[in-house]
């Protein structure tokens, strides 16, 4: 069902088309926002998304929602297309009134896909108690999300920055410890508040990572969201209760085929039950992520060879770009390659949809951990 049934710029001469239905309706009046300047509307949950054209500091936009959902809303100047600014705010079927001393006071949208800044005591977002619950994690996790930058900044960013072994020690240091506590109070709060819109929009994230959570994880999940008052929220849940089912932690491992270096073919069984864990690494030359990633493979092959077996295994369509990056990042770990057919046959096993895509099998042969961050596979390895 589409989330978005009706969108318009009231900013013209146009007709207005009436909404048939229940719906929102935000209007905003900001300052500062120059004729033209494109305004994207984004469900951040089902990436719904429509857009409308400002005039005058002046917009308003319609539409409805299934349920209160986080919104984000982009406000793109064409004459300066590298300077967005943006918001996130909960919205349902009501009025929703945006407004702030000027245009520079929101915050930054950067290009990893965070909102950076803003003079949050200049904005003010009137909508209901969705929003009212949001504003409530929002004054909690600001001073974590700052502590969280400002370690990211001077430990890759600051070109002042100690460079000495020990100093390094103690930048990453401070990086770990702020970064940790954010996710320890995002959990707090989440857990604390189980039954809020917006909670349950991150619960219900969390049980789309495949391979994360046993049978009764994802029953306690349930168990901490079920009394909110929405039935298409919780048929969202439900539907990443079934997800989470089909790639539920500790499921036995999927076979499947693939070639060795010589072109030899061989099954992954082969290599599992060996008394160590394998690490299942694939990628492609054309990858930038997964090329990136490789240093923290190399770390994870030094550091734990004793219990970890690793095998790369590339996806690529050409082989000769295969061996030629190969050759290039030297890799010491067993290579495998896995073209066409092959790697379509683990798609829908391992939930691979994207790469990197790395699969942790434990020596029994299930699955201990899946993701796209070799950091989090050390981590794991670690704790082992």
């Amino acid at each position: 069902m589409k989330h978005f049934i009706t969108l318009l710029s009231l900013l013209s001469s146009a007709a207005v088309v009436a909404q048939t239905a229940p719906g929102f309706s935000i209007t905003g009046k900001i300052p500062g926002l120059k004729a033209g300047t494109k305004i994207e509307l984004i469900n951040t949950e089902t990436q719904s998304r429509a857009e409308a054209t400002a005039a005058d500091g002046s917009f308003e936009i319609k539409g409805s929602v299934e349920m209160p959902s986080l919104f984000e809303i982009r406000f793109t100047n064409p004459e300066k297309l590298t300077n967005i600014k943006a918001l996130q705010f909960m919205a349902e079927n009501l009025p929703i009134q945006i407004s702030a001393t000027h245009l520079d006071s929101l915050p930054v949208y950067t290009d990893t896909g965070n909102l950076f800044g803003g003079n949050y005591d200049c904005i003010s977002i009137k909508a209901g108690d969705a929003q009212k619950e949001y504003m409530q994690y929002l004054e909690l996790i600001r001073p974590y999300e700052k502590a969280s930058y400002d370690a990211f900044y001077n430990m890759f960013m600051d070109e002042k920055r100690d460079t000495s072994p020990e100093g390094q020690k103690r930048l990453e240091e401070a990086y770990n410890k702020a970064f940790g506590a954010h996710a320890d109070a995002v959990y707090r709060f989440k857990n604390e508040h189980a039954a809020y819109h917006f909670c349950i929009g991150m619960w219900t994230n969390d049980l789309y990572t495949p391979f994360a959570h046993t049978e009764a994880e994802i029953q306690e999940i349930w168990n901490k969201v079920k009394d909110n008052n929405s039935p298409a929220r919780l048929d969202a849940v439900r539907k990443a209760m079934e997800y989470a089912r089909k790639y539920v932690k500790g499921k036995p491992y999927t076979d499947f085929a693939l070639l060795d270096t010589e072109g030899n073919r061989h099954n992954m069984s082969e290599y599992i039950g060996k008394g160590k864990y394998v690490l299942i690494d694939f990628w492609a030359s054309w990858c930038v992520p997964c090329r990136a990633s490789i240093p923290m493979v190399r770390e994870i092959y030094k550091k734990h060879s004793d219990k970890v077996d690793i095998y790369a295994i590339s996806i690529d369509q050409d082989e000769k770009a295969w061996r030629q990056a190969m050759e290039q990042e030297k890799m010491e770990w067993n290579q495998r390659y896995a073209p066409g057919d092959m790697f379509q046959a683990v798609v829908e096993p391992y939930s691979v949809k994207g790469i990197p895509h790395m699969v942790l099998i434990d020596p029994q042969g299930k699955i201990a951990f899946v993701g796209h961050n070799a950091a989090l596979i050390t981590s794991v390895l670690d704790n082992i």
